[in-house]
């Protein structure tokens, strides 16, 4: 059950920004959009990170005979371990390259919103 939960969550930070920001992305303030662009990165990132904490400071290396105690208040936190280590690869492969795209996409759509404010087109003048 947890790990469904978990690959339900990574599911929604990946494939919800881009969803968010193609429908509603006109009508959300410019640091909302950064925030959504920046979000698939930053939660695959921070799980992995968070894993690699995990990994040492509850004693998850295992022994001579691959035992380890990975608990925590009496819960076993292998699965959460091993799900933030799960998560380098869709950060590498998917969320940085996503992510990447998703902010400078925004970042050319700010840069063209601010030339059309300032700089607008008169329609009745002929170039």
């Amino acid at each position: 059950m947890m790990n469904f939960l978990l690959l339900a969550l990574l599911g929604a930070a990946l494939f919800a920004p881009p969803i968010l920001l193609s429908r509603y992305g006109s009508r959300m303030a410019w640091r909302s959009r950064y925030l959504l662009s920046a979000l698939p990165v930053a939660y695959t990132w921070a799980g992995w990170k968070l894993g690699v904490v995990a990994y040492d400071f509850f004693g998850c290396q295992g022994g001579m005979k691959n035992i380890h105690a990975c608990l925590a208040g009496g819960t076993d936190l292998t699965p959460l371990v091993g799900h933030g280590f799960f998560l380098m690869i869709p950060c590498i492969f998917v969320a940085t390259p996503l992510s990447l795209w998703l902010l400078l996409n925004t970042g050319a759509k700010q840069i063209g919103a601010w030339h059309r404010r300032n700089f607008p087109t008169n329609g009745s003048k002929e170039s």
